[in-house]
């Protein structure tokens, strides 16, 4: 049975165009420039043409920060897109901040969610939600959820927004 290993620190969903180095599952040298799904300061979620391997290295260009790190890739992680593959990668050096952004503390409700940002279409009001996986995974599939605004009282597709510290 897998051991539950609780969170070091919060995810937040954001897209930072990245370029990946490393070995594909086949032995062969690769570059992929992507984009993360969603960051913390101890590693990412990415989203890759190509397939990798768990425990394997590969060297992660921001171009947001232009910083680089070497990540170890954990897992691939379970997606209903068939075009990509999507990996948990983890910073060998979580001190060096590759996204270049103030992460909110780690709160109890982390745990199993996912910190995003949402605009009202009508009034574009924002508001700071929390999601879980599938649910962050359906938004960004969508490019929006349907929701109703406490501000200008109306419903409609809300759109997922980078994140910003409050």
């Amino acid at each position: 049975m897998p051991q539950f290993r609780s969170r070091r620190s919060c995810r937040v969903a954001l897209s930072v165009p990245i370029r990946v180095f490393g070995i594909d599952y086949q032995g062969v040298d690769f570059t992929e420039d992507t984009v993360t799904m969603v960051v913390n300061r101890h590693g990412a979620k990415v989203r890759m043409n190509h397939q990798l391997l768990p425990d394997q290295e590969v060297r992660v260009l921001s171009h947001a920060t232009h910083q680089d790190a070497v990540f170890r890739v954990v897992s691939k992680l379970h997606a209903s897109d068939r075009e990509y593959s999507y990996w948990g990668i983890e910073n060998l050096d979580p001190r060096q901040n590759l996204w270049g952004l103030l992460l909110p503390e780690l709160q109890p409700e982390d745990q199993f969610t996912v910190r995003v940002q949402l605009e009202c279409p009508t009034c574009s009001a924002r508001e700071a939600v929390r999601l879980d996986e599938t649910l962050l995974a359906a938004l960004q599939e969508e490019g929006g959820v349907p929701r109703g605004c406490l501000t200008c009282k109306r419903s409609g597709m809300w759109k997922l927004l980078p994140f910003h510290q409050a």
